[in-house]
C-alpha cells in the first residue's frame, strides 16, 4: 500500500494539468474558429509528432542534429532553413506563441516523468493520450458552453 502512495505522490500532477490546460485551450480555439476537419486531423498528427519528439531520447535528437552539420553544404542549407523559419516565426508570432506554450508544457511533463524513471515509451503514451484527450475535451466544452454564452451576451445587451 505504501509503495502505491509513493508512486501517486511522484506522478507529475501539476505539469500534466498544465499540459491538459494548454491543449484544452487549443481545442477550444479550434472549435471556436469552426475549423475544417482537415485542420483537426493536422492538429492531432502534430500532437502525436510532438509527443514522439519530446519523449525520444536526447542522444538520438543530438545525433540527428549533428549529422546535419557533417558537410559544409548541409550546414549551409540548415543555416538558410533556420533563417527562413525564423522570419516565418517572427511574422506569425501570435501563432507560434501557442506552439511554444504547448512545447514547453510537453517538455515539462517529459522532465517530470523522466525524474520518476518512466521509460520513453511510457512518457510518449502519457503525453500523447493526455494531449489528444484534452484537445477533444476543449472542443466539446466549447460546443457545450457556447450556446449558454450566446444567451448570456444576448441578455446583457438587452439590459444596456
Amino acid at each position: 500500500m505504501r509503495r502505491n502512495a509513493i508512486a501517486i505522490k511522484k506522478f507529475p500532477w501539476i505539469s500534466l494539468a498544465l499540459l491538459l490546460a494548454t491543449y484544452g485551450i487549443i481545442g477550444w480555439q479550434l472549435s471556436a474558429l469552426e475549423s475544417h476537419w482537415i485542420l483537426w486531423i493536422l492538429a492531432a498528427v502534430a500532437t502525436v509528432l510532438l509527443a514522439v519528439a519530446v519523449s525520444s531520447p536526447w542522444s538520438k535528437v543530438r545525433d540527428g542534429f549533428a549529422s546535419c552539420f557533417k558537410s559544409d553544404s548541409k550546414a549551409f542549407l540548415v543555416a538558410v532553413a533556420i533563417a527562413f523559419f525564423s522570419v516565418v516565426i517572427i511574422t506569425w508570432l501570435h501563432i507560434f506563441v501557442h506552439i511554444l506554450v504547448v512545447l514547453s508544457a510537453s517538455m515539462l511533463v517529459r522532465l517530470d516523468v523522466q525524474a520518476t524513471r518512466w521509460s520513453s515509451r511510457q512518457s510518449f503514451w502519457l503525453i500523447a493520450i493526455a494531449s489528444l484527450v484534452s484537445l477533444a475535451l476543449g472542443a466539446f466544452v466549447h460546443i457545450g458552453v457556447e450556446p449558454h454564452l450566446t444567451v448570456i451576451s444576448y441578455q446583457l445587451s438587452d439590459i444596456s
